[in-house]
């Protein structure tokens, strides 16, 4: 159910808080808000002909950034109708200060974050915050962790996990096809003033006791660095847009099961909640620690699914259907399906393929639909095989690099602002940790005759081959971080832009590290977390009527 849209008169309508953006965290924000008896203003840029348009950027390097319109939404619900699903926690070790990756200092510790997961994991509709799944037969591997979960949501959209509550909630108002294009900020005051809003080709200032801006990671840093003027000109300091991080993910060995059986356990599999989970493969903090590692997680994968080399007529099954117009886009995000299909693969050896395994791949394929379009969605499919050696998929931290960023260049869009400027940054670091980390887990996993890992090429080539995957613009994190200084973080602890009493920052922009987690169950935690603080900022006696 989509919420009733707010016309221009109403916008005039003061708000206890204005939210710039209707995304998973911008929803948590304000249901929470709402919930406690504040009036929410919610504004998304999305729901009108040409929003995609306002979304574009320029791209320093195509090839380690995705495309805006593969990373991001505008619209009720935000990115999060493009987005998979999975919910992992941030790590203790992602909060401490490492003296081999210094200027990433969190002025939150995981204790701090730890109460609020309980919270995001049911907004999420993904199941409890429970992350580790035991698992009986497992050899001792110390240093080493094949028991920790990754939780996936029943639906991935958010808008319609929540659409009726929202449009049902008299302290909500939404307005869509509203574009924030300016913060009225004075630095004199050190408040907002206003937040002028463009629709329906109408310029208009919304007003507010609170703003939060929950625009994700690129659009959040726009916004900023657009409403710098006379009156503001060092809004957000010198971080603003610096520091821009993602994930870094591929694939630089296969793994082989030495126990027959144990593979199975990497299968995605429903507990309690009828939730999906899958485990994942990691260091454990202490050996992360004594080795100076940066932070990666693994999991055993299926085979390129392009090359039909692998004579499975389930894999082939699955590219062919993915490739299919119309049908391909449906079952998966555009941006996974265009990661599996690869650079293409030959069709006529798919089709015989799948000819001489019609039965299995029959069954397979009636099974899998049934349950991806089921109440429960099942996230993706894991094809066990005879020899028990997968692909060895890795999911790791990005380091902060302050040239790694978002700007503004001089191209504008149709609203008159200026377009992002995205220059995203990898570096030997980041891959030289990964190796390391694929090492370390080879000699835990032989030492207990569990696993081993058979390497695509020699050891001076596996860091240029980390690099050479490089690339990401989905997980926009950091371009506006939480930290203590004000020279080199945007945001205090409490969200909040420094130097600026009514100005907060929600999403993956505030987190001053990239961890090897995906950011949105960490960012809704946040969101809730923010909440709260505004439930107090905001004295009771002055909410507005609604």
């Amino acid at each position: 159910m989509t919420p009733p849209d707010c016309d221009i008169a109403a916008l005039r309508h003061p708000a206890d808080v204005a939210i710039v953006g209707a995304g998973p965290v911008g929803l948590k924000t304000a249901l929470y808000l709402a919930d406690a008896g504040l009036g929410v203003l919610l504004l998304d840029s999305g729901g009108r002909d040409g929003a995609a348009e306002l979304g574009r950027a320029e791209i320093a390097d195509s090839s380690r950034h995705a495309p805006m319109d593969l990373a991001t939404r505008r619209g009720f619900g935000g990115t999060s109708a493009l987005w998979g699903g999975r919910a992992v926690p941030f790590d203790r070790q992602d909060f401490e200060t490492r003296a081999f990756a210094p200027g990433a200092e969190w002025p939150l510790t995981a204790a701090d974050v730890a109460p609020w997961y309980a919270a995001a994991t049911d907004f999420l509709d993904c199941g409890p915050a429970i992350f580790e799944a035991p698992l009986p037969g497992l050899p001792d591997m110390p240093g080493l962790s094949a028991t920790r979960l990754e939780r996936w949501c029943a639906r991935n959209d958010m808008g319609v996990v929540h659409g009726a509550r929202v449009a049902k909630h008299p302290n909500i108002r939404v307005a869509t096809g509203a574009t924030a294009v300016k913060i009225d900020a004075d630095a004199a005051s050190g408040a907002v003033r206003g937040l002028r809003i463009v629709k329906d080709g109408q310029t208009v200032t919304v007003t507010a006791k609170a703003y939060v801006v929950a625009a994700g990671g690129v659009e959040t840093a726009r916004l900023l660095l657009a409403s710098r003027d006379e009156a503001a000109p060092h809004l957000g300091g010198p971080a603003l847009g610096r520091f821009y991080m993602g994930h870094l993910f591929g694939s630089i060995a296969d793994i082989q099961f030495l126990r027959p059986g144990d593979d199975k356990a990497f299968t995605f599999f429903k507990d309690a909640s009828g939730r999906y989970v899958r485990r994942r493969i990691a260091l454990e903090a202490e050996v992360q620690r004594a080795l100076d590692l940066t932070n990666m997680a693994a999991w055993p994968d299926l085979p390129e699914l392009y090359d039909p080399a692998h004579q499975s007529a389930i894999l082939s099954l699955a590219y062919l259907a993915l490739t299919t117009p119309v049908i391909g886009p449906r079952l998966m995000s555009e941006a996974i399906r265009l990661r599996k299909i690869g650079p293409g693969g030959r069709v006529g050896a798919h089709l015989w393929n799948v000819i001489k395994g019609a039965p299995g791949a029959a069954w397979f394929a009636a099974r899998f639909l049934s349950a991806r379009y089921a109440k429960v969605r099942l996230p993706g499919f894991f094809v066990l095989n005879g020899a028990h050696r997968y692909a060895l998929h890795f999911h790791a931290e990005h380091l902060p690099d302050a040239e790694s960023r978002v700007g503004l260049s001089e191209v504008r869009d149709a609203v008159g602002m200026k377009r992002a400027a995205i220059d995203l940054r990898f570096g030997t670091s980041d891959a030289e940790s990964i190796v390391a980390t694929h090492d370390a887990m080879d000699a835990r996993m032989q030492a207990a005759g569990y696993a081993k890992l058979i390497h695509a090429h020699a050891p001076d080539a596996r860091a240029a081959a980390v690099l050479a995957q490089a690339s990401d613009g989905f997980h926009q994190i950091g371009t506006a971080r939480m930290g203590r200084d004000p020279a080199t973080s945007v945001v205090d602890a409490d969200a909040r832009v420094h130097g600026v009493t009514n100005l907060f920052v929600a999403g993956s922009a505030v987190l001053p590290r990239s961890g090897q987690a995906n950011p949105t169950l960490l960012a809704v935690a946040l969101a809730g977390r923010l909440a709260k603080h505004l439930t107090e900022f905001v004295p009771q006696e002055t909410w507005s009527a609604r």
